[in-house]
């Protein structure tokens, strides 16, 4: 994170925040968690963030849910409902 200019930093935080909002908006979680892992626990060796819907009960931990719910298999349709709220968001703009 340290390395990351002003700018970039400043744009990752604000894409952090539309996407929360957007999450929060499709899915209807209880909360979200946002992280970032860095040096050696950083394996794809480029800065990324996590913003991960939570759920009451839901045994999130950075190991395999307690019960699996599929997010592979969901991952094409979470991307296409994001890119459906951001068009209509970009739409009242």
């Amino acid at each position: 994170m340290e390395e990351t200019d002003d700018a970039t930093a400043y744009a990752i935080m604000d894409a952090s925040k539309l996407l929360s909002a957007l999450l929060k908006q499709t899915f209807r979680p209880d909360g979200i968690t946002i992280c970032q892992n860095g040096g050696r626990f950083n394996d794809l060796g480029h800065y990324h963030m996590h913003l991960i819907p939570r759920y009451d009960g839901d045994g999130f931990s950075w190991s395999e849910p307690l019960e699996p719910h599929g997010a592979e298999q969901r991952l094409a349709e979470t991307r296409a409902k994001l890119v459906a709220m951001l068009a209509l968001r970009d739409l009242a703009d």
